[in-house]
């Protein structure tokens, strides 16, 4: 191998380790390098820890497969707030799990809801990326002002401490979107029994949810011989077709090294 072999050589290995950086978010939770510039497409992210199958064993190399709920106000005339998660609070309240109003419930994933809310209390689980669609049943159309709410975080204990936190779709949507219906965006948030979101729903409106997780704590993962931290890669949702950015420099490559 020549000089010029080994030397680039050691500028891929540079590139690489660049590619494995970690950092934190804006809740103080660590997360996976979301790399969406970086790898362009869909394409899982090598070396992750993977995805948890049916038998608790962890997947390699897998993306997130999102948990999509709908919230649907069947009546024009009043509004109603959905909740989502909260299994210390709402799971045995009956098919409404805490919603109030003429809103029902869906699990478009083919489980139940209440399986997916039972699941939360002992697979707790790290949401990095949301898509919120919505339509409307009225006659004159709320789809805007329904994905303009703000949606609450709260963290509640068995102390009946409360926290909340206002978590608005509107202000972190994808620049890049250009449809009306739906909003794309980024926003951590670890969920246990403990934590749930409010959302206002509006009259007439239906509101389908896609949580995708990128982290899910599994026991059973343990005892079939994988990790407990099970982890995938959240998709790119928007910006699929903007052209990758070309970063011109006259400086030597070999500083692109992990710090």
């Amino acid at each position: 191998m020549n000089n010029i072999e080994k030397e680039l050589k050691s500028y891929i290995k540079g590139a690489e380790r660049m590619s494995n950086f970690d950092y934190n978010d804006a809740d103080g939770d660590v997360s996976m390098f979301d790399a969406e510039g970086l790898y362009g497409d869909d394409t899982s992210m090598s070396g992750a820890d993977g995805y948890a199958d049916a038998s608790g064993q962890s997947v390699m190399n897998t993306m997130s497969e999102p948990y999509i709920v709908q919230y649907a106000n069947t009546v024009t005339t009043g509004g109603g707030t959905a909740v989502f998660m909260g299994y210390n609070d709402y799971f045995g309240t009956g098919g409404t799990f805490g919603t109030t109003g003429s809103i029902s419930v869906t699990n478009l994933q083919g489980g139940s809801y209440g399986r997916l809310l039972a699941q939360s209390q002992n697979k707790p689980f790290h949401i990095q990326k949301w898509r919120f669609q919505a339509a409307s049943a009225m006659a004159v159309s709320n789809v805007t002002s329904q994905l303009a709410v703000t949606i609450t975080i709260n963290y509640v204990d068995g102390n009946g401490n409360l926290t909340t936190k206002p978590f608005n779709m509107s202000v972190l949507k994808d620049l890049y979107q250009q449809v009306t219906d739906a909003i794309d965006c980024t926003k951590p948030i670890n969920f246990d029994g403990n934590t749930f979101l409010t959302i206002p729903i509006l009259a007439g409106c239906t509101l389908t949810m896609s949580a995708y997780p990128t982290m899910i704590l599994s026991d059973k993962s343990v005892l079939n011989g994988g990790n407990k931290a099970v982890i995938s890669r959240a998709p790119r949702l928007s910006g699929k077709n903007v052209a990758p950015v070309i970063i011109q420099t006259t400086q030597d490559v070999r500083g692109i090294t992990k710090g």
